[in-house]
């Protein structure tokens, strides 16, 4: 019985092991294929293009601006106002007229989760254990087209990323979210993936709360390193 025990124990061994090593590897070839390395150089994004809301049936156009560490500001237009959300890396606000928010407040912490989860720079399994995060191999997806990486922040949150057998680039991001007084499923595809100042950038995005289509995005443009002003990230200027 002894035996059996120390042979279990060898099994379980080397398959961590064994899984170990694969996500290493997998780890490994999405840093080299998102390009990581020049990722690491690029100082700010400004990317524009269009938002579709898929329940509304309204096309908006959006701006996003960011900069190092996690600094973020994205502005939209809507129902012939603007809405517009930013954070200086300590403090978010949103400023939005349509919605019945007239002055710029502080984003609560459901809405300060939302903005958070763009405004990390680099793929989020990039460096992960100097930023405090956790990863695991969870498997392949159902059509068994891409790898299944659960990864857990240093504040708890979670996410699982669903990183591509043929391109090893991100093609799906799951997560849960507080959404009307409830935790929804959410789910990110990440498609049309192109080539910006070598750096592989996607270009259309499909949201999903709870399996259903909520939005659409479809990126026009993309510039690096553009010089921002800080002020971009404070709080909003009502003029």
């Amino acid at each position: 019985m002894r035996i059996l025990t120390i042979s279990f124990a060898i099994l379980a061994f080397t398959l961590s092991s064994l899984s170990a090593q694969n996500l290493d590897k997998i780890l490994n070839d999405h840093y080299k294929a998102s390009a990581q390395e020049k990722m690491e150089k690029i100082t700010s994004i400004t990317i524009s293009g269009k938002n579709t809301l898929a329940a509304m049936g309204i096309e908006t156009g959006f701006k996003l601006y960011q900069s190092r560490p996690n600094n973020i500001r994205v502005e939209a237009d809507f129902a012939g106002s603007k809405i517009i959300q930013t954070y200086n890396g300590t403090t978010g606000w949103m400023y939005a007229p349509a919605m019945g928010i007239t002055q710029p407040q502080e984003m609560g912490s459901n809405e300060l989760q939302s903005i958070l989860s763009q405004a990390e720079f680099d793929s989020p399994l990039w460096d992960y254990k100097a930023k405090g995060k956790s990863v695991e191999l969870l498997g392949v997806t159902e059509d068994g087209s891409a790898h299944m990486i659960k990864v857990v922040t240093a504040e708890g949150d979670e996410m699982t990323l669903c990183i591509s057998k043929e391109t090893f680039l991100i093609s799906k991001i799951k997560s849960i979210q507080m959404a009307g007084g409830s935790e929804t499923d959410i789910e990110v595809e990440m498609k049309d993936y192109k080539n910006v100042k070598g750096i592989p950038t996607p270009h259309y995005l499909v949201t999903k709360m709870a399996g259903q289509i909520v939005s659409t995005i479809t990126i026009e443009t993309v510039e690096f390193n553009k010089v921002l002003d800080p002020s971009l990230f404070e709080k909003p200027v009502v003029e």
